[in-house]
């Protein structure tokens, strides 16, 4: 082979590569796999009332054409739309979170997740459709999902290309949770821990749960303990009137988080969900001698932890947070090994289907313009030959003849649309300007 031909194969090769398509997509984060500890995930929290300001500086930091931040009990994401490549843009995504000062230690690189393209497309599809979750078929993180996706939209932090993605996961993830049973039976976080609690319950004669916090798994928590015999619940919250809420939907009582740490009443149980940066509940509170000596439950179940993990080690006192959740869930998923693969299959299809529609997204403007070009030219001829040839056909003739010159003229486009869209699916955008090059088409390159 000359070096001419080298040179020529090289940059064909270059063009059919696997990283032409969804190369600006790029994900960030640490889950409940990349981290050693489920606590690393403390110091990305961004606090929902601050994340308008963070969010948008953190795009301008990043250089971000676009930019979406994932936070669940499992992980810590961030979904870049940029030209930057994942290595640099983790450099300056750390370095920002160090900058914030937020007490706690950002998690080492090796911690991260760092995937672009195809890799990062597989990730968000294995997310959505919950097989990267704690709990494999859990559907909450579903919604969690889909609330990321339009707060980024809502704060005008997103744009057409992570809207677009957004919606053709929906679709996929749909036929998961269709032709699989992936989701079926109680699955949550939550669940999980409703076997410990089971246990607990039946081993003593009367228990007061207290239950700290107002969001979802609270919520679960109250329905799970609600149908459980001689279980007297308390709701605590930093208002009463939200756990006045869960009072009337599951019966009990409820109090302030101010009133409940001044009277420290008695409680057997202890499940916690509060978005508080810090640990509520240190190893003295439950030490302090009002408490008595009877067995306590504690369930854990905020990221980032609200009881000092040091306290599962005191006598008397078993703890269950997520760290303990999250080894509990890797037996969970090999008993949904058959669901899994099923599920596996859909995506695998799924993600191919979306790489074809990302690569064609853009042609549509091509397409049209190639009709105008060859309308606007045909126009152009048809005009000449009516006006040396034709000039004794009527008005409505004409008029039919420019109506025939536009059908075939977007009949013509139609031709070019399949050659533009295949080349689009199997090569790079650099081929497809060439295409339009070949054609004469300047406008719909732009």
């Amino acid at each position: 082979m000359t070096e001419h031909e080298q040179a020529g194969y090289g940059s064909v090769a270059e063009c059919l590569s696997s990283k032409s398509g969804l190369d600006e997509l790029i994900i960030l984060g640490v889950t409940h796999k990349s981290a050693d500890s489920m606590d690393r995930l403390s110091s990305l929290v961004i606090p929902e009332s601050m994340q308008e300001e963070k969010l948008n500086e953190l795009r301008e930091v990043l250089d971000a054409e676009e930019l979406v931040y994932i936070s669940t009990c499992n992980r810590a994401s961030f979904i870049i739309i940029s030209r930057r490549g994942p290595a640099v843009l983790l450099k300056v995504l750390r370095a920002w979170f160090i900058a914030s000062d937020t007490h706690q230690e950002v998690p080492p690189e090796e911690q991260w997740v760092q995937l672009q393209g195809r890799h990062a497309l597989d990730h968000l599809l294995l997310v959505a459709s919950s097989l990267d979750s704690m709990v494999v078929g859990e559907r909450q993180i579903l919604g969690q999902f889909k609330q990321s996706f339009i707060r980024a939209k809502a704060l005008g932090i997103s744009g057409a290309k992570i809207h677009f993605l957004y919606e053709q996961i929906l679709t996929v993830v749909k036929r998961v949770y269709t032709n699989t049973s992936l989701s079926e039976g109680k699955l949550s976080v939550v669940s999980l821990a409703e076997s410990k609690i089971t246990d607990f319950c039946q081993n003593h004669r009367h228990v007061t749960a207290v239950l700290v916090g107002a969001g979802k798994m609270i919520e679960q928590s109250g329905t799970f303990l609600a149908k459980t015999p001689h279980v007297k619940l308390v709701f605590v919250n930093r208002t009463k009137e939200r756990s006045d809420e869960f009072v009337e939907r599951f019966g009990g009582t409820s109090m302030s988080l101010e009133a409940f740490f001044a009277e420290r009443p008695h409680f057997d149980v202890l499940a916690t969900a509060t978005s508080a940066p810090h640990y509520l509940f240190g190893t003295s509170f439950f030490a302090d001698h009002r408490q008595g000596h009877h067995d306590k439950l504690i369930i854990d179940l905020a990221i980032p932890p609200d009881v000092d993990p040091a306290a599962g080690e005191m006598e008397g006192v078993t703890l269950i947070n997520m760290d303990s959740l999250r080894k509990q869930a890797s037996k969970h998923q090999s008993n949904r090994s058959q669901s899994v693969s099923e599920a596996q299959a859909i995506l695998a299809a799924g993600a191919q289907t979306i790489i074809d529609r990302w690569k064609v997204r853009s042609i549509n403007p091509a397409i049209g313009a190639i009709r105008e070009r060859y309308e606007r030219e045909g126009i152009e001829l048809l005009n000449k030959l009516l006006e040396k040839e034709l000039p004794h056909l009527e008005y409505g003739e004409k008029e039919t003849l420019n109506a025939w010159v536009r059908v075939l003229a977007k009949r013509w486009a139609v031709v070019h649309a399949s050659g533009i869209k295949q080349i689009a699916r199997n090569c790079c955008a650099k081929a497809v300007s060439s295409y339009l090059d070949g054609v004469g088409v300047e406008r719909a390159r732009q």
